[in-house]
């Protein structure tokens, strides 16, 4: 641990919680602190300062959202950020959470190999509003069917970029009529992608967008596709406000994660044309995957757009002739994508145990590391 080290306090009624996520800390070369409640942690607050609180959201007595607001009130300390930690990701305790000022919120189980990489992205050079606004992109990520997992893997880009602190990073699902991501995170009901397209003879604004995205992560951004099938016959999506969204969301600065259904229409061919790379994720059975991926080609501009492949989660990798049919101007098999230092691979040539910790689902109770549910 270094002289300047980052002082992080852990507050959790949980004693071995606590123990694990300190001696995590430690080793990665921040400064741990312990507090078992809410009044304890106030008290270490006021006592000596921190750089941030790592913090339990259900523990008896004063819970962690009265916690927060707390500091929050408090000149002294409303600038500390709060990383929450919660067994339950519902998307009230979620919004909760963020409303109060919190800078992240972890739902467990999680990898406590993560964390560390959380509190350097929220305490890292600067806050991305602070750093010079980068230029935005667009990348696309797309499968033959759901059982590709196309879903799970825009998700993962998306949350690694976020990660790595680079640019703000906006998740867009145009999966419709009903799409997979928005139950994936539990992210709440309400406007999604739909009303976003649906023509209403004005032009998109930065408002709107901000009505309808929600915010996941530290840096992340979601827009939704509804749960389910809307069944009050909204007309077809308009293809021109996909492209006026990513002008606004690249002009600010944001990377756009846009993913695409299985089945090709006038919004998935806006989004190609401007996305600067599309992803192709491959279904479990490589053949057919390739089959249906021959629809989308004539919807793929010829002037740019490389195509990378992308094994799905859980399937076994192709070899170098399959994945090349599938993508011509794909990189070599055997070099994953990776997003960022100290990111995860995407996916890569890995083994059935890693494939499996890679899935964007709880991790299962026997995982070394893990944090298990109340």
């Amino acid at each position: 641990m270094t002289q300047n080290a980052k002082r992080i306090l852990i507050v959790d009624d949980e004693a071995p919680l606590r123990f694990l996520l300190s001696k995590q800390l430690t080793r990665a070369g921040f400064e741990a602190l312990t507090a078992a409640d809410g009044p304890a942690a106030l008290a270490v607050v006021a006592e000596s300062p921190v750089d941030a609180v790592v913090l339990d959201v259900v523990m008896p007595g004063m819970d962690g959202f009265e916690v927060c607001r707390r500091l929050k009130a408090d000149p002294q300390t409303a600038a500390v950020p709060v990383l929450f930690l919660s067994a339950s990701c519902s998307g009230d305790f979620r919004r909760r959470a963020f409303l109060l000022g919190g800078a992240e919120f972890l739902a467990k189980p999680f990898q406590i190999e993560e964390l560390p990489a959380y509190l350097r992205a929220i305490l890292g050079d600067g806050a991305i509003a602070d750093r010079p606004a980068p230029a935005g992109r667009v990348v696309s990520v797309i499968g033959p069917d759901r059982a590709a997992g196309s879903a799970a893997a825009a998700v993962r880009l998306a949350e690694s970029e976020a990660l790595a602190g680079r640019c703000p990073v906006m998740l867009v699902d145009l999966e419709l009529p009903a799409g997979a991501i928005g139950a994936r995170l539990q992210l709440a009901g309400g406007p999604n992608v739909r009303v976003l397209l649906q023509d209403t003879g004005e032009a998109v604004s930065r408002e709107e967008i901000g009505r309808v995205a929600q915010r996941f992560h530290f840096g992340l951004e979601v827009i939704p596709a509804p749960f389910a099938p809307s069944a009050l016959g909204h007309g077809q999506p308009d293809a021109r406000r996909l492209s006026d969204t990513l002008d606004l969301l690249t002009a600010a600065g944001y990377l756009v994660v846009l993913h695409l259904g299985a089945r090709p229409d006038e919004v998935s061919a806006v989004a190609l044309r401007r996305s600067q790379v599309v992803y192709t994720v491959m279904g479990r059975r490589p053949a057919r995957g390739l089959a249906r991926d021959a629809g989308w080609r004539r919807w793929w501009p010829e002037r740019r757009g490389p195509r990378k492949g992308i094994t799905s989660l859980g399937a076994e990798p192709m070899d170098a002739t399959a994945l090349q049919r599938a993508c011509p101007r794909a990189p070599a098999p055997g070099r994953p994508y990776a997003p960022g230092a100290g990111a995860r691979p995407l996916v890569g040539r890995c083994s059935g145990a890693r494939r499996r910790r890679m899935r964007c689902s709880p991790a299962p109770s026997a995982a070394p590391n893990a944090i298990a549910l109340r």
